[in-house]
């Protein structure tokens, strides 16, 4: 993809002027249609050659300015722009001869004030047709001037300079030619060309003999045979040059043109009249707007960022293939590199193609709801409109994307699953959500995006939901951490917490799913009737239950979003995320089954799981130790003091820690656990290969979140190291990097480093070390599982600090 500052780049480097360049706008314009076509120099006929169009999407062979007013849609952001504009489609022939389209998004449109007489330019009447370049050159044309009259000082301009190439390297700019003089551009070609300015206020001449060129093209002075200043025109087509580039090819012009010497473009003005005079009064001489098309009232009207998208390529009228891989050029044009200028080429008849009807149905009556407003007879109501925040979504229910979407698409997916908002975000993308908070709420009249499978109803924008309620369903209560009580209030609300990862689970013990009449309820009832003292409910219908939550913790709570399946009321996690319970008052029942004896456990902060298998790699494999005074309660104690979840003795006197019990490792018979521990034979130290694993009751769930100075930093999960360098390493020397180094490491000491050098990322990493940057995970870092970050930062065992070449990333709030 190319770079998206080429449509920032300077204008018009090619100006022998001195004249104020800051009077213009400037707009962005995409495809709109692509074939043989030229509604001014081959009107009802089919074109020598193949053309990119953009603007008015009632494109066709023969044009009229009520045509082009009767549009749907315009593909240029200014929708009271109806114009057409075309050049010449760009192709790269490859070494086999075959041809293959070069991309090219659509064009940039300037629209100037430049002349000696500014304040007198005049619009384009109705329908003004005008054609700038000369498709036949192949050479440089060095006898054809501008308007020359040195009795009154007046310096000409080769007329061949209206076309230019720029070639964009990040190697450095090279001055432009009025051809193609290279195009090993790694970031991208630019074609340029300038359109006559002056006219004689006759109708359109096939010769172009109604318009004339200002003195210095881009500039200067009217001929007096044409004084009617109108204003200047300017196109930039951006060529993705290098993405297509190999084999030895080389690019031609639709006309087979390999030169460049005869690039040209075609204009019809399709302008709403009024518009287009109050611009250019109040916009075309104000050297303050810059370009900018927010800034000119007239145009700021109907302006749309998203032309492109409410506005997409139509159905190629003529009926042939000029996309893709091509024998010939479309047209038989042979590849003609001159100097001798070209003569136009035709195909046989038998090759004249058809032409497709693809009726334009003029300006689509949108859907545009006022807040309370119904969707049909449905019970479906426009909430208003949201901004989608950085961090977390507005609605983070379930969603789903698709080139077909509607309102009604979404609403009833939503509905379907229990939720009574549902959002509509960059015209196909739906989310489902039970609240929709107050401080997300913004302005509707904004632009907005069509929707994908509905061209009269708007689906939201980018990080811009469009936001429908439906007043038949009750939202999900909210659940408050701490304070949310369920039960006979015998299990209390201990927040949203993330499985370990991989095929691990936070809470270990038993579990159920009922996929019709899942609620907390239920599964706390569950969990009591097991003796366990931890409830979870995740993904709407199932439940776990442990005496210990390994689980990460979820500072959002609202992402355990998903409806319970047994009560519409009720949040029951969500995919990976659970809703977990503490239970207060557990009911009598059976404890989890163990067949033999076991001791108490460090005064009771820890409860028998089970006699377990070893494993290649280890069952346990975190940290571990081995010693000859072995016991349950010292191996306790050594896990506990690295806050890890689970821990394991084994062979009489090795210790084993971790936070999940790593798979294929399974339950072995208990018969299997028998050896006496080295340091207190009253104590079983599982066996040869076997493990007795222990819950620890003291852990407490490590998180993920870093509040630096009052900021909270953003996780964004587990990367390798870098492969060529650090993974928060710098790119270049104007951008730095540093790192430290401690003992009692924790995510927020890293933070506080980082930002206190003005930092935007930073990672911690094998446990004590700590990286900062700017430019964010560069030099091949790739994301990584997180249960690869395994290691707990010494100074604080609740918090992740990566592992071995693993870092846990974190941003700052606004990179």
């Amino acid at each position: 993809m190319m770079n998206s500052k080429r449509l920032a780049l300077g204008l018009l480097t090619t100006s022998l002027c001195a004249f104020n360049v800051d009077a213009f706008w400037r707009m962005t314009c995409g495809l709109i249609q692509t074939g043989r076509m030229d509604p001014v120099v081959f009107p009802g006929q089919i074109s020598p050659h193949v053309h990119k169009f953009s603007g008015a999407s009632n494109v066709n062979l023969t044009e009229t300015y009520e045509n082009l007013q009767a549009s749907e849609c315009t593909s240029c952001e200014i929708g009271a722009d109806r114009s057409l504009y075309w050049t010449p489609q760009l192709y790269y022939q490859h070494a086999d001869g075959t041809f293959e389209e070069v991309p090219n998004g659509g064009t940039v449109v300037y629209y100037l004030g430049r002349g000696e007489n500014r304040t007198g330019i005049q619009p384009f009447p109705p329908g003004f047709k005008m054609v700038s370049g000369d498709p036949s050159l192949r050479s440089n044309d060095t006898t054809t001037m501008t308007y020359n009259d040195p009795s009154k000082n007046i310096a000409g301009r080769l007329v061949s300079d209206r076309v230019s190439f720029a070639c964009l390297d990040s190697s450095g700019g090279l001055p432009e030619q009025n051809y193609m003089f290279r195009t090993d551009c790694d970031e991208g070609m630019r074609a340029q060309i300038h359109f006559p300015s002056c006219w004689n206020g006759q109708d359109f001449e096939a010769d172009g003999s109604h318009v004339a060129y200002m003195s210095q093209i881009d500039n200067g002075v009217c001929p007096p045979t044409h004084p009617i200043p109108l204003i200047h025109l300017f196109f930039e087509m951006y060529y993705d040059v290098n993405n297509i580039k190999k084999d030895g090819g080389s690019f031609v012009f639709a006309q087979g043109d390999p030169t460049g010497f005869g690039f040209h473009g075609d204009f019809i003005n399709g302008w709403d009249q009024t518009v287009l005079q109050d611009a250019i009064e109040q916009c075309v001489n104000n050297d303050s707007l810059n370009g900018v098309i927010s800034q000119c009232p007239p145009l700021a009207k109907s302006q749309t960022p998203y032309a492109s998208v409410n506005c997409p390529e139509r159905q190629a009228i003529v009926n042939e293939q000029v996309k893709g891989t091509l024998s010939q050029l479309p047209g038989c044009n042979p590849v003609t590199p001159g100097p001798a200028r070209a003569a136009m080429q035709s195909c046989p008849d038998y090759m004249t193609p058809s032409f497709n009807y693809i009726p334009d149905l003029g300006p689509a009556a949108m859907l545009d709801p006022v807040v309370g407003q119904k969707l049909g007879g449905s019970s479906w109501a426009f909430a208003g409109c949201a901004n989608e925040a950085s961090s977390a979504r507005v609605l983070n229910g379930p969603s789903s994307s698709s080139v077909n979407m509607t309102i009604e698409a979404c609403t009833t997916s939503c509905k379907s699953n229990g939720y009574p908002f549902a959002g509509l975000e960059n015209s196909k993308e739906c989310y489902c959500g039970n609240s929709l908070a107050p401080s997300a709420m913004a302005n509707c009249t904004i632009p907005k995006m069509i929707c994908a499978g509905n061209n009269t109803e708007w689906c939201g924008a980018p990080s811009f939901l469009t936001v429908w309620n439906d007043t038949s369903l009750t939202a999900a209560t909210p659940l408050v951490v701490g304070s949310t009580r369920i039960s006979n209030n015998s299990a209390v609300y201990a927040g949203c917490f993330s499985d370990p990862g991989g095929n691990s689970r936070a809470l270990l013990g038993a579990s159920n799913v009922d996929t019709v009449g899942m609620t907390n309820e239920v599964c706390v009832a569950f969990c009591q009737s097991k003796g366990y003292t931890i409830a979870g409910t995740e993904y709407s219908q199932e439940c776990y239950c442990s005496n210990a939550n390994t689980g990460t913790t979820i500072m959002d709570v609202t992402r355990c979003d998903s409806i319970c399946k047994g009560d519409p009321r009720e949040l029951c996690g969500s995919s990976g995320k659970m809703s977990v319970w503490n239970i207060t008052q557990a009911q009598t029942g059976t404890p989890p089954p163990v067949t033999k004896p076991v001791p108490a456990v460090a005064n009771g902060t820890a409860s028998y799981v089970g006699c377990y298998t070893e494993i290649s790699g280890r069952t346990l494999d975190k940290a571990s130790y081995s010693s000859d005074t072995m016991s349950v309660d010292s191996c306790a104690s050594f896990c506990q003091s690295k806050n890890y979840a689970l821990f394991g003795v084994e062979y009489a006197q090795q210790c084993y820690c971790s936070n999940t019990i790593k798979s294929p490792s399974a339950v072995s018979a208990e018969s299997q656990c028998s050896m006496a521990c080295k340091g207190d034979p009253t104590q079983t130290c599982g066996g040869s290969s076997k493990l007795s694993i222990w819950n620890n009751t003291l852990f407490a769930p490590t998180h993920n979140v870093a509040s630096v100075n009052g900021r909270q930093y953003a996780y964004l999960g587990c990367y390798t190291e870098g492969t060529n360098g650090r993974a928060l390493g710098a790119l270049s020397s104007a951008t730095k990097s540093d790192s430290t180094t401690n003992k009692q490491m924790t995510i927020e000491l890293c933070g506080s480093y980082c930002a206190s050098k003005g930092f935007k990322y930073m990672g911690v990493e094998y446990g004590t070390e700590c990286y900062c940057n700017n430019d964010g995970l560069v030099n091949g870092a790739s994301k990584a599982s997180e249960t690869d970050c395994s290691m707990t930062c010494p100074g604080d065992h609740r918090e992740w600090c990566g592992a071995g070449s693993r870092l846990s990333v974190y941003k700052a709030p606004g990179a």
